[in-house]
């Protein structure tokens, strides 16, 4: 008996981000806490919906390792530990999903709010993730000054990519210096950042801001707009399936013995899996970005695009310089091999299927510095400047519907454009551009280079789309 009450044991205990509430189809996060009392070598897996995150991670006995693991969204979310050494564990996590809208309330005086049409969610600090990702679970996030302060630097990390992603965050009574930073990174040209120096004040702002248009993200069918054609898998199969009928001809020409014209179509067939199952195509990736003039982070929204070109299971490597990985289509199966050192995804598995594409989506904002002013004249002409302190390269303007050369231009250089040289939309890129373009406004649109990202696949093409407010 005493054996059996020395047995060594792995700790466990998993606690979802928000208090436990989410959002259908969008992602959260589970805070998960492992122990032991002797040294070993743990897996710990994470299964949410038709998805899994694993990680190994070694164990020390009298040292807690804890890790944030973003997960999709799932009513059930299943936290599992096993060591050869010590017997399994698992943990089931409920986690509640909002048919509302959630509004997000750090307040540490314990007041509580109603905002109309919204599921309230009250939240200490610890509540708050520290993957950016799992901010998809709220709507809107009051917080004030001692629950801001309380975050460790992944929380605020997080927090201010959520700001860039344009997140609807309302601060009460925030330190100057915090508002400095979070004013900086704050996406749509801040309208979704405000300040207040009271509760009732901060509902209102926050009532005002949900009245107002806000800049939505691309749609994931955008993406078949931007991407260029995927002929590689249909290339494919036409070579195989000339090759075949090539084969099938010539035995029929010259051979009459039944055995060798039944053997040609069975030796194709084996040839043709050989090339399908060879090394697969490249995949492609596709980075979309915006930002407002003169903000100091752009947002993006990223899709790595895998052709299926036989049955079978593939492991790819994460772009580890894009941040949020996650699978685009939350009903294919996935597991995510995650690095809890690092606290992000590093590989992804899944099955193919000839002619069938699975694609990873990441999200996140990187710095950017371009300023652009356009003032109309009086002669109709419009005066396009550079407004900031580093020159910009070639690329479009986009004004009044219409699509307008833009010339590379240093710091304070102008150039005029022509109203009437304007062209309509030329391809599936400039509608793009044009149709996330407010109507009173303009944008500026440049491709941008992808040298900064390491293992970027071959067909790789990204944009950043700048937005100029009406003057």
């Amino acid at each position: 008996m005493a054996d059996v009450l020395a047995q060594p044991r792995i700790g466990l205990e998993a606690t979802p981000a928000w208090n436990g509430w989410t959002r259908p189809g969008r992602a959260t996060e589970v805070d998960v806490r492992l122990s032991t009392d002797v040294a070993t070598r743990a897996t710990l897996d994470v299964a949410a919906g038709r998805q899994v995150v694993r990680a190994n991670i070694d164990l020390e006995p009298g040292r807690v390792v804890r890790l944030q693991v973003p997960i999709e969204s799932a009513e059930e979310v299943a936290v599992s530990a096993a060591s050869p050494d010590v017997p399994p564990q698992r943990r089931d996590v409920r986690i509640a999903q909002s048919e509302s809208p959630v509004l997000g309330l750090g307040l540490a005086t314990g007041d509580a709010v109603q905002l109309e049409g919204f599921h309230t969610v009250a939240l200490d600090a610890d509540n708050l993730p520290r993957n950016a990702l799992a901010y998809s679970s709220i709507d809107a996030l009051i917080l004030d000054e001692p629950t801001l302060g309380a975050l460790d630097q992944r929380q605020l990390r997080a927090l201010l990519v959520h700001a860039a992603e344009c997140g609807r965050i309302v601060l009460l009574n925030a330190d100057l210096p915090v508002r400095r930073v979070l004013d900086g990174s704050g996406g749509c040209g801040g309208r979704a950042l405000m300040h207040a120096t009271s509760l009732a004040d901060a509902m209102e702002m926050l009532k005002s801001s949900l009245a107002a248009n806000r800049v939505l993200t691309i749609a994931l069918p955008g993406i078949g707009e931007l991407a260029s054609p995927d002929l590689v898998t249909w290339n494919r199969v036409l070579i195989v399936l000339a090759a075949y009928f090539a084969a099938a001809l010539l035995a029929a020409l010259f051979f009459s013995s039944l055995p060798v014209l039944l053997l040609a179509p069975a030796l194709a067939t084996v040839a043709i899996l050989a090339l399908l199952n060879s090394a697969p195509p490249s995949s492609q990736l596709v980075v979309w970005s915006e930002a407002t003039s003169g903000a100091e982070a752009a947002r993006y929204q990223a899709w790595q695009r895998f052709p299926g070109l036989a049955r079978g299971g593939m492991r790819v490597p994460v772009l580890q310089q894009l941040a949020s990985a996650r699978s685009c289509d939350p009903d294919q199966p996935m597991r995510f091999e995650f690095d809890a050192s690092r606290g992000q995804a590093t590989f992804a598995e899944f099955d193919t299927r000839l002619f069938r594409q699975v694609m990873l989506c990441y999200s996140g904002s990187f710095p950017v510095a371009r300023a652009i002013a356009v003032e109309t004249r009086p002669d109709g002409l419009l005066q396009v400047r550079n407004s900031g302190s580093i020159g910009w390269p070639g690329g479009v303007l986009l004004a009044s519907g219409l699509v307008h050369d833009l010339r590379a231009l240093g710091p304070g250089d102008d150039m005029i454009v022509h109203t009437r040289s304007g062209k309509p939309s030329r391809d599936a890129l400039m509608r793009t551009a044009l149709a996330r373009t407010r109507s009173d406004g303009a944008a500026a649109l440049w491709e941008l280079e992808l040298g900064g990202v390491t293992d970027i696949p071959p067909q790789s093409k990204a944009w950043l789309l700048v937005s100029i407010p009406p003057s």
